[in-house]
């Protein structure tokens, strides 16, 4: 008896043990304990954390109201942010919103919210954050996207909410339910000044990520998987992003598991020389431009800024300054890949003598025979504000301008002054480049002039004095509305032709863009079909950490 009870004892002792192994590794954060030797057959040793490591910029705290303007910015945003619906690589797909329909007259949206959703401190996600969401971005008006469309939201049930627009807006989907971050009211309706709101609460969300710190200093941001992400299990345990100087060689040191931001050529030097790596190639969503302020009157004048375009080799800036990473403009501004882009436009190949006819033709010439023209007496002389890295780019396209009699002085600053002196119209010529290029025409609104409900970032407009044409802010007015594709398209192909007569800006080139990463570690990365967002060129989409598949 004595015996077949210590038998009973083991066998207990044993099933014991087994049940609390097996509770410890469905517990990611489980701390590795230590176990009696006589047991260890039945013990399933806990994972290793899943950390993955890429590269990053210093963007500010993530939360809505204080993150860069940027593109990127916003992405971080995105990271603990949810919104109605979002896009992946086919194109937009339901998110919160389980499915939606669409009222006959196509100004009314009704949204049907998946179950359960719940912030990251446990509260459930339901119509009256979606309804607070929308309404506090009107009385907080967000630098990234605009509810100016939106009429009223309504909740209909707890996860029911019906939007009515204010006229029929066609990227109302993609542009506004796809970018406004639903809150937690319980939070956020506290919060009168939410520029300075950077507290714990700041960045309670329902996105698959969680930040565990930022570091102001370094930019050093660490986030942690949300264990209850309604989309399924986050396949990272931890993502770690920090600024890196040298992409390629932290990658290839093992230092980043991921180099978002690598250079082009050093990725097509990878892709050649090491198998280990992976490296994809995404949409040239990124344009580099030049910028006029209209307030100089000969600016003013197009075959100026014809004769300007004329004068610059675009095949050979590409070449030189860009090292062939990126393709040459186009006149009428939208990317040549792009559905919605037009061959039926006014060309500027490079033609030095077209361009001095054209200045010639305006009166504008060189009477003292010093090399530079003059307009009504006065030389045209002009200081060129540029990003330190594009001083290249600006040093070519002085040369270029110096060889039709047109001198400028080139002034490098670091890249947030260059946007905020555009933003504020501080500038006579200036060069500088953003995303949020591609998807939906709506992109044009930078060349708008009056008002209109396009959303688009403010990193993309120019401030001051700003071109203006009155059949242009119609037409593409006119078009937000129009729901038959192809006749839009045929609205969107005059839009294109204007710019390219008139030049409102000089489209230079378009980025290309592309990434590196080691797939032992983590795969799955993508680009999203007309960028992230508001066509952020980037492989940031956050899904790729719930549809990923972590190898090391």
């Amino acid at each position: 008896m004595k015996k077949l009870l210590s038998i009973v004892l083991v066998v207990f002792m044993v099933l014991s043990f087994a049940a609390c192994s097996n509770k410890q590794s469905e517990n990611v954060n489980a701390e590795k304990s230590e176990e009696p030797a006589d047991v260890e057959e039945v013990n399933e040793t806990p994972r290793e954390e899943r950390v993955l490591r890429m590269d990053g910029s210093n963007l500010g705290y993530p939360s809505i109201y204080t993150s860069s303007p940027k593109g990127r910015g916003y992405l971080l945003v995105s990271f603990t942010f949810d919104t109605l619906v979002w896009k992946d690589e086919t194109g937009t797909i339901p998110l919160l919103a389980k499915e939606w329909k669409v009222s006959n007259d196509n100004k009314t949206y009704t949204f049907y919210l998946n179950d359960n959703v719940k912030f990251t401190d446990g509260q459930p996600l339901n119509a009256e954050d979606v309804k607070f969401s929308f309404d506090y971005l009107k009385e907080h008006p967000y630098q990234w996207v605009t509810v100016d469309p939106v009429e009223t939201v309504t909740v209909i049930d707890e996860t029911t909410v019906e939007i009515v627009l204010k006229d029929i807006f066609v990227p109302f989907l993609t542009d506004v339910a796809g970018n406004v971050p639903i809150m937690p009211k319980h939070i956020w309706e506290n919060v009168y000044e939410p520029e300075k709101f950077n507290t714990a609460e700041a960045v309670v969300g329902s996105g698959p990520l969680v930040l565990e710190s930022y570091d102001k200093e370094s930019g050093i941001y660490i986030f942690n998987a949300n264990k209850d992400y309604f989309l399924g299990e986050v396949q990272i345990d931890k993502l770690i992003m920090s600024s890196i100087e040298n992409t390629k060689e932290a990658l290839m040191a093992d230092e980043i598991d991921v180099a978002a931001n690598i250079k082009y050529g050093e990725a097509m030097k990878l892709k050649e020389e090491n198998s280990k790596y992976k490296v994809i190639e995404g949409p040239g969503l990124w344009v580099g431009r030049m910028y006029f302020n209209f307030g100089v009157e000969e600016l003013n004048i197009k075959e100026v800024r014809q004769a300007m375009y004329y004068a610059i080799n675009r095949d050979e800036l590409v070449e030189k300054a860009r090292k062939g990473a990126a393709d040459p403009g186009n006149p009428g501004h939208i990317h040549p890949t792009s559905e919605w882009y037009s061959s039926d436009v006014k060309e500027y190949d490079y033609d030095v003598n077209e361009a001095k006819a054209l200045l010639e033709s305006v009166n504008i010439t060189d009477s003292n025979d010093d090399g530079i023209v003059e307009y009504n007496g006065n030389e045209l002389v002009y200081e060129f504000i540029v990003p330190e890295e594009y001083v290249p780019v600006a040093e070519l396209l002085k040369k270029y301008f110096e060889d039709i009699g047109i001198s400028i002085d080139v002034k490098a600053m670091d890249q947030n002054s260059v946007a905020s002196l555009i933003k504020e119209g501080k500038f006579t010529l200036a060069f500088n480049g953003h995303g949020s290029f591609g998807g939906d025409p709506v992109l044009l609104k930078g060349f708008v002039s009056e008002e209109t409900q396009a959303s688009t970032p403010q990193v993309t407009t120019q401030g001051g004095q700003s071109w203006y044409n009155k059949e242009f802010n119609e037409i593409f007015n006119q078009q937000l509305g129009e729901l038959d594709k192809d006749a839009r398209y045929e609205s969107v192909a005059k839009l294109q032709k204007i710019i390219a007569e008139e030049l409102p800006t000089l489209t230079l080139y378009y980025n290309k863009t592309c990434s590196a990463y080691n797939p032992e570690v983590f795969d799955g990365w993508f680009y999203t079909k007309d960028g992230v967002a508001l066509a952020v060129p980037t492989i940031h989409n956050k899904l790729v950490f719930v549809r990923g598949q972590w190898n090391k």
